[in-house]
């Protein structure tokens, strides 16, 4: 696909995202490269035959923190209005 001198690297290479961009969507959040390679904004990665390579992501916790219970996340009930205490609602 690529027409350059020298030529971009090809999609399998590690610096796969080198190559040059040959259509930009920076509002969608994708670039299309040379090479057939869909890159986004985010970090992810499309290569040509649909393999899709995420972005690195941070370590997550081997267990996660203390959960709170149902009782302790919900919020505290409000005071009701006055007309919707008596059924008085038209």
């Amino acid at each position: 696909m690529c027409v350059h001198t020298p030529r971009c690297p090809p999609p399998s290479a590690k610096d796969r995202t080198a190559a040059h961009t040959i259509a930009l969507h920076a509002e969608q959040g994708w670039s299309l490269l040379c090479n057939g390679l869909v890159v986004f904004t985010d970090g992810g990665e499309l290569l040509p035959p649909g393999t899709v390579l995420e972005k690195d992501l941070p370590a997550q916790p081997a267990s996660p923190g203390p959960r709170q219970s149902a009782t302790s996340a919900a919020p505290a009930a409000g005071p009701r209005s006055p007309a919707l205490a008596a059924g008085s609602v038209r």
